[in-house]
């Protein structure tokens, strides 16, 4: 009994430092190169009834036009659910959540610390950091539409970059 015990504990152990050896970190500071991010990423897809809750989830918060990723925030990116405060509809993810809304959502009060890139050939954003935060924001507008990029998590700006220009109006 003692010899399968300390079997199964060697044999747990044996894959836990194994496993443990071969993990590689998605922290910003990471040295991942954009095309290695770019790479990983992966195509995100809705189903039929998904649609369709984004749908009457974006008329309650009176989004007129709303807007999808095909491409998800990171390589295991994958559609979580839909909330809606106000005028304000979320999409959130795995990896990240997007808020979208008719009217501006972006801080209230922009810093110095602002950082703009091109999305599109028609579509500028901006990384704006939170006040008393170490995460930034993308906020930008396609149509009439305000969306606001964020996340609770460390992520590699350049897959929310990706994911961002994979935008695609939801009909």
């Amino acid at each position: 009994m003692k010899y399968k015990i300390r079997q199964l504990l060697v044999s747990c152990l044996a894959v836990l430092v194994l496993g443990g050896c071969s993990n590689v970190s998605n922290h910003p500071n990471n040295t991942v190169s954009p095309s290695a991010a770019e790479n990983e990423i992966n195509t995100l897809i809705y189903t039929d009834q998904q649609k369709k809750e984004i749908l009457a989830a974006a008329q309650k918060a009176g989004v007129k036009t709303v807007y999808i990723p095909t491409i998800g925030g990171g390589p295991d990116d994958s559609f979580e659910g839909i909330e809606v405060k106000g005028n304000t509809l979320i999409l959130k993810f795995l990896r990240m959540a997007i808020a979208q809304s008719e009217e501006e959502i972006g801080p209230a009060v922009e810093g110095g610390d602002e950082k703009e890139v091109q999305l599109t050939d028609e579509v500028n954003g901006k990384w704006i950091p939170e006040n008393e935060s170490s995460v930034a924001f993308l906020y930008f507008k396609i149509g009439d539409t305000y969306l606001s990029y964020s996340s609770a998590k460390p992520f590699i700006p350049q897959e929310y970059e990706a994911s961002a220009r994979s935008m695609i109006p939801l009909k």
